[in-house]
């Protein structure tokens, strides 16, 4: 009785077996679709400089089968050709990353879908502007400059990092004392800020949480959050414009703080990233790259970084013993159009004016 019991046993295991191989044999001999679609240009992730033209070139892999007709969808505008076509750069007004998606209908009625990626670059590069220093001013050394600002033209409103130590502080520019300060949770390293209708907001690094504070007083009054890391941040029009060390620059609705729109931003040369603190002026964007004492300004609709203010040798590393970190903090006095710039423990501020070559 054990034995027929031990037999059936077997016989069930090796018919499970024998299924399951079966199984594993049909997915193995299942045919893959084969695609008769061929794209001869561009190349994946190909670089198109702007001015230049899109060439696409496309032909069927399969002598039975020809190619009809063919659409291609690129930045929400339709091309119909059949094999090759030339597109302008003229109409895509940012630069960075695009996707090209190609349908092709064949003469027997089967349609594929392909899609190639692209890199559209600025042709030109970044003009490099001249600037004249007007003053030097003492700066607090024990401040890690995260954001800088100035409010109605008479105070300074500054964020300083480090976990533990981060604290923002508004400074009556003419008597230079310190009207408030407020001490950050020191689980939160404090990063970029702007000013937005009377509310001062604030970006942390890696907690994903930004700070919500009445701009007079420095009253905590709320929290949004997002999802990369904080680094810089100004305003446009009705947008929070953050930056999070790549090439992107996000704009954020400061009242539900969706995601309204982004750019990448681009040189002649590829995309620019460690982009920290930003200043909006003039309808462009001035920004700071980590570690480089330079200032890039962008263009916000497209992403162009136009032009390159060089600030190496401003502050003298070498006359200093004490503990200096990279450039970051940028000011722009609306009353006479001066910008003003320091760094992370920075000793000094400089006030400078811009002048084209």
């Amino acid at each position: 009785m054990k034995k027929s019991k031990t037999h059936a046993l077997s016989f069930y295991l090796i018919a499970i077996l024998i299924v399951i191989s079966c199984d594993i044999e049909k997915k193995i001999e299942s045919p893959r679709i084969k695609s008769y679609l061929k794209i001869i240009s561009p190349n994946s992730n190909e670089i198109i400089k702007k001015n230049d033209s899109i060439r696409i070139n496309i032909i069927s892999d399969s002598k039975e089968k020809s190619i009809k007709e063919s659409t291609i969808l690129l930045n929400k505008d339709t091309f119909n050709f059949k094999n090759k076509i030339n597109i302008s750069t003229n109409n895509l007004l940012r630069y960075g990353r695009y996707n090209i998606k190609i349908r092709t209908l064949f003469d027997d009625g089967s349609v594929e879908d392909k899609s190639k990626n692209i890199f559209l670059y600025p042709d030109q590069k970044p003009k490099e502007l001249e600037y004249e220093l007007i003053k030097i001013i003492t700066h607090d050394p024990e401040t890690y400059t995260q954001g800088l600002l100035i409010d109605e033209s008479k105070y300074l409103i500054e964020s300083s990092g480090q976990y533990g130590k981060s604290f923002i502080k508004k400074v009556d520019m003419e008597s230079n004392i310190i009207i408030n300060k407020l001490m950050i949770d020191k689980k939160l390293f404090a990063e970029g800020i702007t000013v937005y209708n009377d509310k001062l907001y604030m970006l942390t690094w890696k907690s994903k949480k930004g700070l919500i504070l009445d701009k007079n007083t420095l009253e905590l009054i709320g929290e949004f959050n997002y999802s990369t890391e904080g680094w810089g941040l100004t305003t446009i029009d009705d947008n929070l414009v953050m930056s999070d060390g790549t090439e992107k620059l996000f704009f954020i609705d400061p009242k539900s703080f969706k995601i309204n729109n982004y750019i990448e931003v681009y040189d002649n040369n590829g995309k620019v990233e460690n982009i920290n603190e930003m200043e909006y002026i003039n309808d462009k964007i001035y920004a700071n790259i980590y570690g480089k004492d330079i200032i890039v300004i962008i263009n916000y609709k497209t992403g162009e970084v136009e032009n390159i203010i060089n600030l190496e040798g401003l502050l003298k590393r070498e006359n200093y013993n004490t503990n200096i970190d990279v450039m970051n903090g940028i000011a722009y006095n609306l009353e006479n159009e001066s910008i003003l710039v320091t760094g992370k423990w920075w000793p000094s501020m400089f006030e400078i004016k811009i002048k084209e070559k």
